[in-house]
């Protein structure tokens, strides 16, 4: 899988494949293999990158990651190639009217909005209850309610149609 990895204004890309123990990276011409251990709980490793060693730190949260080597700090914006493409086609998102579906079947068991209210991108709208978890669901983009189709307490199905936004 590629793997796109930004610190600052410099982007690159990299491959990485399984050997046996080793990993190899791939960025443009570059090949490198990488011997990778885990020290302690999981944020500290041990890397021997083409013989020589490096003790790294990282810290991954969603696709920020900050890395730390030889006392040096990086902030490192990382996206596979799924995420890539789904952030391009998020990016280019029209207006119009967009319609909020269930994404499994369950119970409606908060609605935060009313027809007519104004919505923010990513603002929840309805929780609805399946599998004995709360799932909000959001907006994915700005807009004004002009149908709200459930109430509290409503069994839906998956797919079923619950408000629709322009």
């Amino acid at each position: 899988m590629k793997y796109l990895a930004r610190i600052g204004d410099s982007e690159r890309e990299y491959t990485f494949e399984r050997r046996g123990d080793v990993l190899v990276a791939t960025c443009g011409d570059m090949v490198v293999d990488i011997g990778i251990a885990q020290v302690g709980d999981g944020e500290a490793l041990s890397l021997l990158v083409d013989g020589e060693s490096y003790d790294v730190v990282a810290h991954v949260q969603g696709q920020d990651v900050a890395v730390q080597v030889r006392g040096e700090r990086y902030a490192v914006d990382v996206q596979d190639e799924r995420e890539r493409a789904a952030s391009e086609v998020a990016g280019k998102k029209g207006g119009g009217k967009r319609e909020l579906r269930a994404s499994m079947p369950g119970i409606v068991v908060e609605v935060q909005v009313a027809a007519g209210d104004e919505v923010a991108e990513g603002q929840t709208l309805v929780v609805l209850e399946a599998m004995k978890m709360q799932n909000p669901l959001s907006a994915e983009s700005a807009g004004k309610v002009t149908r709200l189709l459930v109430s509290p307490g409503d069994a839906v199905a998956s797919g079923a149609l619950l408000a629709e936004i322009e």
